[in-house]
């Protein structure tokens, strides 16, 4: 199977799965709202009742992202900045709440249209060795930020697939790629990700 087969499979099943998704939703929704229309139309004010069921009904389009994934596209570009974000941020784990320290890989991209977007790459979540004994488990999305420092650069090439939640990047510094369908990284002479199984790209 080629590249353009395997991600084409693999859009189509995403797809299939936000339609469906947003099908039951909704039904589940408009079931709610018949349920509870003489409920809420003898307690609440009628713009009230109104503006609710319209927020209601909105739930499932913001949980499917649909038609958002139908209306998304495809397109190309080039970095022209790369900046890290540092933040504070919380994860539950064994009953409590704990506080780390999160590091986002920005990047400027200028489109072939020529507008320039920014876009969060790559989170980072710093080690943090009291959690890991407390929990027996890392952070989020847990490394060294050094190891990324050069990891994408100035003038690298970056396109976005029809339907894929990740990127892939040309880097001209390092000989490793990530899989535009998990983000996993790996070795770029490796012809399926190591993780998902897709098809990794080579060169475009």
């Amino acid at each position: 199977m080629t590249l353009l087969e395997d991600i084409v499979k693999y859009v189509k099943k995403k797809i299939i799965r936000c339609i469906a998704l947003f099908i039951i939703l909704e039904c589940a929704t408009i079931l709610i709202t018949v349920l509870t229309w003489n409920y809420f139309a003898e307690k609440t004010p009628l713009l009230f009742h109104i503006t609710l069921i319209v927020l209601i009904n909105m739930v499932p389009f913001f949980i499917s992202k649909f038609p958002k994934n139908l209306i998304d596209k495809s397109w190309s570009g080039e970095i022209i900045a790369v900046n890290i974000e540092t933040k504070s941020d919380a994860f539950s784990a064994g009953g409590k709440t704990h506080s780390y320290t999160k590091h986002q890989i920005m990047l400027d991209v200028k489109k072939e249209n020529g507008k320039i977007e920014k876009i969060k790459i790559k989170e980072v979540g710093e080690h943090n060795t009291v959690i890991t004994k407390q929990l027996g488990y890392a952070v989020p999305n847990q490394g060294d930020i050094k190891a990324f420092t050069n990891y994408y650069s100035e003038g690298d090439k970056i396109y976005h697939f029809y339907g894929l939640k990740y990127y892939y990047v040309d880097k001209k510094n390092v000989d490793r790629s990530d899989c535009v369908v998990c983000g996993c990284e790996n070795k770029k002479d490796r012809e399926t990700c190591i993780s998902c199984g897709y098809s990794i790209i080579k060169n475009i």
